[in-house]
């Protein structure tokens, strides 16, 4: 399952778990619609280059994120539509590394994760799977532990489009494209901090709409990260708040692939029906048994 989609280990693992819901049950969707942003009169705006460098130092500056080798996050998430609550515990390590589980009440774990070359998500309601195409390339960005503090690297193209009201913070709106792949970054003008995004995601159920706000943000240790977000994705309203991170702590083990996922990647036996029977042994003539010789006749007496 997947609840929201973007901010590293807050998004893409998120996405997945609402899309298992959405497939398996149709009936949670609900009638709640992404908040519009307001829209900005004309005036000169500020080079997007400037707002994401004031950005990257507001949550830390790249050589604070570079030292840290890991991170752990634990927290709640809450879909108050549907009544539903459960727990967040995720990992990522240096250089693109992730382990997701979410566990949400009456519905189970559902668990994501990248090693760096596999992607895969598992859940009782759509089963284990490898993530391929553009779903895997998704979650190889999502999982790129410098990508927050590096957007330039991640984003081909970014542009300062307007400014708006995005929840409750006045922004700077951002249009952010590579390739086929295009967002709306919002970054609040007085703390510089990312204040959310817009953006359409690839699941197993297709393209997915998602929306979230950075509503609160936390400093650990020199880094600052968003511990509360609310999202809008696939009619669902998502709470996810993090009340514990860790640097550092997290075993290399924690990325290692499943055995059910390992499963996957192991060629198939061939079907008994598919294996053409053995080809019968030619047969090998018996020799012939040699032919008596005839009697010579007795010689003669002189």
């Amino acid at each position: 399952m997947n609840l929201s989609c973007n901010k590293s280990t807050i998004r893409y693992p998120l996405c997945i778990a609402v899309a298992a819901i959405l497939a398996s049950a149709p009936s949670l969707h609900a009638q709640e619609s992404a908040p519009a942003p307001a829209p900005s009169a004309k005036a000169t705006l500020p080079d997007a280059k400037l707002i994401v460098e004031k950005s990257v130092a507001a949550i830390g500056g790249r050589e604070a994120w570079s030292k840290r080798k890991s991170m752990e996050m634990k927290g709640t998430i809450d879909l108050p539509g549907q009544n539903i609550k459960g727990t967040i515990f995720s990992r990522t390590a240096q250089p693109n590394k992730m382990a997701t589980t979410i566990a949400l009440s009456g519905l189970g774990e559902f668990r994501t994760g990248f090693d760096g070359t596999v992607g895969w998500s598992s859940d009782k309601l759509s089963g284990t799977r490898l993530m391929t195409g553009k779903e895997l390339a998704t979650i190889a960005r999502e999982a790129d532990y410098m990508k927050d503090v590096d957007p330039f690297r991640r984003w081909e193209k970014m542009e300062t489009t307007g400014e708006g009201s995005f929840g409750s913070f006045d922004c700077w709106k951002i249009s952010a494209s590579k390739g086929e792949e295009k967002a709306t970054l919002w970054y609040e003008k007085t703390t510089s901090l990312p204040r959310g995004f817009e953006m359409t995601v690839d699941t197993q159920l297709g393209k997915l709409a998602v929306v979230t706000i950075f509503v609160e943000y936390k400093d650990f240790d020199g880094i600052k990260l968003p511990v509360r977000s609310e999202a809008a994705q696939g009619g669902q309203k998502i709470i996810t708040t993090y009340d514990s991170v860790t640097h550092d702590t997290v075993e290399p083990t924690a990325f290692d692939l499943p055995p059910e996922v390992k499963a996957l990647l192991e060629p198939e036996p061939a079907d008994e029906d598919d294996v053409p029977p053995p080809a019968p042994k030619p047969e090998v003539p018996k020799p012939e048994a040699p032919k008596p010789e005839s009697p010579k006749p007795p010689t003669p007496k002189i």
